[in-house]
């Protein structure tokens, strides 16, 4: 992703749902009320800091604030420059003049209403990057995806699904376990370790197995429940889709076969797949090896 083509998809996936004035928000105008679940996903892609400034005393008081980005390419601010991605909503009289000062992401993602737009628009990029694969229109694979973009994962987010009897009974991401958070500060040790391997190193409970504890916790046998699990990298807005069916994470495939969940569902090509319990301990193993060394994910 650049910031061209960052730009070019904006108003193809900006919408009355993901603005923060539907009301006020058309079609002639896609990037009215963006500003700050927009510089949340350009600050996904392109790092940097998120700048907010007041609109009081401005034409457009009503929008309250506004925010854009500080982006500094090479860390030492000899590159550091402002890009406000929507500034355009404001016509040919934008405001001018703005004191701004830098807003956490935290603080943003604070609001549960900034969040929902936020992980909206971050899935519409996904989508339209993917090239609409058809499986994005699968619900159980968007609310996947959708609760994937909770995780705080700075490598790869996940989020996992359990149905029992087609009732949803459990949903969680990859999280950060308390006592192991010190593995991923300032930056994830699995970042110098090869994926699918050493996969008791590191500070996240994974996705499948929060979701587990959740369903035991509930007094529901898993051997009659059907596990779903997709991820995506926000960085590149790329959801992970597999070019095989297979299962590749050691840990998780442990515990599936121990609890005897019923089935596990991957995505793979434009569609689930279905995989026992065993199979998933089987295809792991490669990986767990090194017999395998790509998980073979496409967009």
């Amino acid at each position: 992703m650049d910031q061209e083509k960052f730009r070019e998809l904006l108003p193809m996936v900006c919408s009355k749902e993901t603005s923060s004035d539907p009301d006020g928000w058309t079609a002639e105008n896609p990037l009215w009320g963006h500003c700050a679940v927009v510089s949340l996903v350009a600050q996904d892609f392109f790092g940097g800091k998120l700048m907010r400034a007041s609109l009081e005393g401005t034409p457009f008081a009503k929008m309250r604030s506004h925010y854009w980005n500080l982006l500094d390419p090479k860390g030492d601010d000899s590159e550091a420059c402002f890009q406000d991605f929507t500034m355009a909503q404001f016509g040919p009289n934008p405001p001018v003049g703005l004191e701004a000062e830098e807003r956490t992401r935290a603080y943003l993602l604070g609001n549960k209403e900034t969040k929902q737009r936020y992980k909206t628009l971050m899935l519409r990029l996904t989508a339209e990057i993917g090239s609409n694969n058809v499986i994005f229109r699968n619900p159980l694979f968007y609310d996947c995806l959708f609760t994937a973009l909770d995780s705080p994962c700075q490598k790869r987010k996940y989020g996992c699904i359990i149905l029992h009897k087609g009732e949803l009974v459990a949903e969680a991401c990859n999280s950060t376990i308390e006592p192991l958070k010190v593995l991923c500060q300032p930056t994830c040790i699995r970042f110098n370790i090869q994926s699918r391997t050493e996969s008791m190193i590191g500070a996240c409970g994974h996705a499948e197995e929060q979701a587990m504890e959740q369903v035991i916790r509930k007094g529901i046998p898993l051997c009659q429940c059907e596990l779903y699990v997709a991820g995506l990298d926000t960085k590149t807005a790329k959801a992970f889709v597999k070019s095989e069916r297979d299962f590749t994470c050691i840990r998780c495939a442990t515990q599936i076969w121990l609890h005897g969940v019923g089935a596990v569902y991957v995505p793979v090509s434009h569609r689930w797949e279905k995989m026992s319990a065993e199979e998933t301990v089987r295809t792991a193993k490669a990986y767990a090896l090194r017999e395998k060394t790509t998980d073979g994910l496409q967009v």
